[in-house]
């Protein structure tokens, strides 16, 4: 693998270790997330930031009564890569931030395609998780993979943006998390979760019940989709909107999901995602063709094939930046990951899947 791109940054010990670790050798990348999110937040949201990093602190409160060890591990990220605390806070509530703005920018969430396989529908008898993550390019040099070992909680492998601590990947208990962005116009009184900081406490988590748990038991401050999978051969597809949520049990042995709401429990919901990504229904119709159409159980190589489709380019389920629209609005695929949960394997392809060879990882 390009190494170039995504560094494995290797992490171990109390919170505060684990975070100097990621700020110390990821220094670079986070240099350029913030760069690329102080850009956006003026670019889209007209938000300064340093106006950013004040409605970031805001936050502490909620993190510190959620689990106290994060912001002990943001702190060490600043110390590490040389930022403030509050600047290393404005990347972990990112999505927030933007949903400040005038408009809700749905857009500016990504627009990836996930998915989950039960031992019922797969060739190896596994379970199978992973999506493409599709974002803007130019923060594809500030992401890195993290390897985590902890003190009375799971280790973990994941994906993320220099900076932040929660993102996708999987952890020794044998559960994993995809992200799917979703959005409304619908705010959220009272108190509220950051996204990120809720995918850590879900991959902090021991079993699904528990990913479910840290989800929901705050309000988040955005929308989300979650697609979460067990070693135990389960899959859910978990959808949390403006105080609510609703979640879908892999019973036909699979579940995929795009960028809006699929659940008809939420749909009150006015979902802006799907006006923003309009290509978010073509991209759920054609994995599911594609899976439909398997005359024989699935294979990891029929999954990277699907991830690899070009069906409605550039706004295909492998995703290339449409030069027609406008910069800001252009996505790509920054990355792919397939994940075996039985096995504690991540095959990760660095970029777009159709150009990209895929690595197989092991916690």
């Amino acid at each position: 693998m390009n190494m170039s791109l995504f560094p494995i940054i290797h992490c171990a010990g109390t919170p505060y270790e684990i975070g100097l670790a990621h700020g110390t050798q990821a220094k670079e990348q986070v240099k350029i997330s913030i760069e690329t999110y102080r850009a956006m937040f003026w670019d889209y949201s007209n938000i300064k930031w340093e106006d950013a990093c004040a409605y970031a602190r805001t936050f502490i409160p909620t993190i510190d009564a959620y689990d106290a060890d994060y912001m002990e591990e943001i702190r060490g990220i600043a110390d590490g890569s040389g930022y403030g605390i509050d600047e290393i806070l404005a990347l972990n509530v990112r999505s927030e931030i933007v949903l400040q703005g005038g408009q809700v920018a749905s857009a500016l969430d990504g627009g990836c395609t996930s998915f989950v396989f039960t031992p019922q529908m797969t060739e190896t008898g596994t379970t199978i998780l992973g999506q493409n993550w599709d974002w803007k390019m130019t923060e594809q040099a500030g992401c890195a993979i993290l390897s985590i070992k902890q003190v009375n909680k799971p280790d973990i492998l994941m994906v993320t943006e220099a900076g932040i601590i929660g993102k996708v990947g999987f952890n020794s208990a044998g559960i994993g998390v995809a992200l799917n962005a979703l959005a409304s116009d619908q705010r959220v009184e009272g108190t509220v979760l950051p996204l990120h900081i809720a995918m850590r406490g879900m991959l902090d988590s021991w079993n699904l019940s528990d990913m479910v748990r840290q989800a929901t038991s705050v309000n988040l401050a955005c929308c989300a989709h979650f697609m979460i999978a067990s070693s135990k051969g389960e899959g859910m597809s978990l959808e949390v909107g403006p105080a609510d949520f609703d979640a879908l049990y892999a019973e036909d042995g699979y579940l995929c999901h795009t960028n809006h709401f699929i659940t008809p429990r939420l749909m009150y919901v006015k979902d802006t995602t799907r006006i923003a990504l309009p290509d978010s229904f073509q991209r759920l119709g054609r994995i599911r063709t594609m899976i439909k159409a398997l005359e024989r159980k699935v294979s990891v190589s029929d999954i990277k094939r699907m991830l690899a489709d070009h069906t409605s380019y550039p706004d295909s389920i492998c995703r290339h930046e449409d030069m027609c629209e406008p910069e800001g609005k252009r996505l790509g695929t920054i990355f792919s990951i397939i994940i075996e949960m039985e096995r504690g394997e991540m095959y990760f392809a660095p970029g777009a899947p159709c150009c990209s060879d895929y690595t197989l990882m092991k916690l």
